[in-house]
C-alpha cells in the first residue's frame, strides 16, 4: 500500500481525491495548519512562512500531490493578498524540496497543480496547447510561471517524475464560484460577465480529481497538461446553459466589467478573460472525461447541491 501525500488536502480538490486514492486502496495523509495523526486522514503540521515541516510525513510519502495555495477568488488582490498568492504556492513547494533533498528517500513522483492562467488573460479564438508560451505577462501568468518552475525542480534536481496540470474552473457542488453563479440565476438575474464573449474553461470535479489519480498510477504522465473539458464555451454560452439547467429566464443584461473590478478589482480579469485551452494532451494519455459537456456537467452538480441542501450533514 503507497502513501501518497497531499498539501491543501482540505480544500475542494483535496478532500475528493483523498476519498478516491483510499477507495483505491491507497493511504493518505496531509501536510496541515495544525497537527492530528489519529484523524481518519493523518495530519502532519507545516507553516512555509517558518519554513517548519514535519518531516516525518515527507518521509512517508511514495508520491507528493501537491496542492496548497491561497483562493484565488477570495477577496480583492491588494499586494499582500498577491504575495501570499504566490508564496503560497511556490514557497511551500520550495519547502517539500529542500527537505526531501536532506533525506535518503525520494517520492516517486511529484504532482502540482497549476493554472490555464498560466496562458495570459486575454479572450481570442487561439486554442492553447501545452508547447504554447502565455500570451501575456500579466500577474496570474507570471505566478503559474513560479509555480510551475519550482515543481519541476523535483525533475531536475532529484531525477523525479513530475507532473503539473494547469486547472481549469472547477464545477462542483462545493464550489463557492459556482454557487455565486447559482444565486442569481435561481432568481432569474443570471446574466453574462462584460462582453460574455471570452471563454470559461472549465472541468468537472470528479475528472479533475480523477486526473490527478491518473497521475498519481501512470508513470508515463509527466511534464504539463491542461485538465480542461473537451468542450469549448463562452462565459455567456455558459450562463445561459446554467439558467436553461435551472428552468429560470435568461434575460438580463451582461453586467459591466467597470461593475465587476469595483467590486472585485485586479482579480475581476479572472472572469472579464479567457481564450480556449486544448485538451488533447490528457485525452491522447488515455483519459477519457466523465463529464465532457458543460449541460452534463452542471445537471449533475445541480442535483448534488439540491441533495446536499436536504441533507446538510451528508
Amino acid at each position: 500500500m503507497k502513501t501518497i501525500l497531499i498539501t491543501g488536502g482540505s480544500g475542494m480538490v483535496g478532500k475528493r481525491l483523498s476519498e478516491l486514492l483510499i477507495g483505491k486502496g491507497y493511504k493518505v495523509i496531509w501536510l496541515s495548519r495544525e497537527r492530528y495523526v489519529k484523524a481518519q486522514i493523518p495530519r502532519y503540521r507545516w507553516d512555509y512562512r517558518k519554513g517548519e515541516i514535519d518531516r516525518e510525513a515527507v518521509e512517508q510519502a511514495d508520491m507528493i500531490v501537491h496542492l496548497a495555495g491561497s483562493n484565488l477568488g477570495d477577496g480583492s488582490w491588494t499586494r499582500l493578498k498577491k504575495q501570499k498568492i504566490v508564496e503560497s504556492r511556490v514557497q511551500t513547494a520550495k519547502l517539500l524540496l529542500e527537505t526531501v533533498k536532506k533525506m535518503d528517500k525520494k517520492p516517486e513522483a511529484f504532482i502540482s497543480a497549476s493554472a490555464v492562467g498560466f496562458y495570459g488573460q486575454e479572450t481570442g479564438e487561439k486554442i492553447f496547447t501545452e508547447e504554447d508560451n502565455p500570451a501575456d505577462s500579466d500577474f496570474l501568468s507570471r505566478t503559474c510561471r513560479k509555480w510551475e518552475a519550482e515543481a519541476f525542480r523535483f525533475r531536475d534536481e532529484l531525477d523525479v517524475r513530475t507532473a503539473a496540470l494547469r486547472t481549469a474552473f472547477v464545477i462542483s457542488k462545493d464550489s463557492e464560484a459556482f454557487g455565486k453563479m447559482v444565486l442569481p440565476t435561481r432568481f432569474g438575474l443570471g446574466a453574462p460577465l462584460g462582453s460574455g464573449r471570452q471563454y470559461l474553461s472549465w472541468i468537472h470535479i470528479e475528472d479533475i480529481c480523477r486526473l490527478y489519480l491518473k497521475a498519481v498510477e501512470d508513470s508515463a504522465m509527466q511534464g504539463v497538461y491542461n485538465a480542461v473539458a473537451p468542450e469549448f464555451i463562452t462565459n455567456a454560452g455558459f450562463m445561459k446553459t446554467l439558467a436553461k439547467e435551472m428552468k429560470r429566464p435568461f434575460l438580463m443584461p451582461p453586467i459591466p466589467a467597470f461593475l465587476l473590478r469595483l467590486f472585485m478589482g485586479q482579480a475581476a480579469d479572472m472572469v472579464l478573460y479567457g481564450s480556449r485551452i486544448s485538451s488533447q494532451k490528457v485525452i491522447d494519455a488515455g483519459y477519457e472525461f466523465t463529464y465532457p459537456s458543460v449541460k452534463e456537467a452542471i445537471e449533475v452538480t445541480l442535483l448534488r447541491m439540491k441533495e446536499k441542501d436536504e441533507n446538510p450533514k451528508k
